[in-house]
């Protein structure tokens, strides 16, 4: 999937490239509701696909302030948590407080993604791809560096496997990775500015890992569906990304 991933990074114009965070979102929504069946909430899937649709192109055309575009979108989840009828009360609420974070969790959170890629002209694209790949190598040099020479558990609690020496590992692999990219493939970016996001990206991404593991854990699922066979779903394979998008896209405000 990696060549795929690349070349609509490379090729697609602001409106595919909106569509394909789109899909993946709403697939990603879909294995979230169904880790919140599995914890026993009853979700109206259809207010959460339209809602997320709304936000995420909302905030693409920017038409309305962000802030009134999300005030809408919870009005909206109350409303529709209002007149379920069939639901006790107490099911509507937790079902409205479950739906609008995972509506907004996913928005707000893949959003950045675009802006990461087209406010920045060329240089978009090359932080785009060291994104990626800072998380690709941080995750396979984590699991590597775990395996290998973990000892102290890293989150017992959320995510018993992972390891203080995997984390730190996952850490060095994508920085000497961001570090040759920049000097191989993309000198116009600081080196500074590249060693520094690098390091911010992989340390958020991997918090990112471990805030869909609670989720897994409250759910008591190992993966959020079996759509990749031997990788879990979309969304196990999207979380770090999710915390990264955002994090990269605020650094870069600072520095351009």
């Amino acid at each position: 999937m990696i060549p795929i991933a690349i070349l609509v990074v490379i090729y697609a114009t602001p409106w595919y490239f909106l569509a394909g965070i789109g899909i993946l979102g709403t697939v990603c929504l879909y294995e979230y509701f169904g880790l919140l069946r599995a914890m026993k909430v009853q979700v109206q899937p259809l207010f959460g696909y339209l809602a997320f649709w709304v936000l995420l192109v909302a905030l693409y055309q920017k038409r309305y302030p962000s802030m009134i575009v999300i005030a809408l979108v919870v009005l909206a989840a109350f409303l529709s948590a209002m007149w379920r009828s069939r639901q006790p009360v107490r099911e509507r609420a937790t079902a409205l407080a479950w739906e609008s974070f995972g509506v907004i969790y996913l928005a707000l959170f893949l959003y950045p993604a675009l802006p990461v890629r087209f406010e920045f002209g060329q240089a978009g694209l090359h932080w785009f791809l060291v994104l990626l790949a800072v998380i690709w190598a941080g995750d396979t040099f984590a699991l590597a560096g775990g395996r290998t020479f973990g000892r102290t558990k890293f989150a017992p609690v959320l995510s018993p496997k992972k390891t203080n020496e995997g984390a730190a590992a996952g850490l060095l692999g994508g920085l000497v990775v961001a570090a040759l990219m920049q000097h191989f493939l993309f000198p116009d970016l600081p080196l500074r500015h590249v060693l520094i996001a690098s390091v911010l990206v992989g340390f958020f991404g991997q918090l990112g890992d471990l805030g869909e593991s609670m989720l897994k854990r409250a759910a008591e699922i190992k993966d959020s569906s079996q759509l990749i066979p031997g990788h879990g779903g979309v969304l196990d394979r999207m979380d770090s990304l999710l915390f990264a998008f955002p994090v990269l896209y605020f650094y870069l405000l600072q520095i351009y």
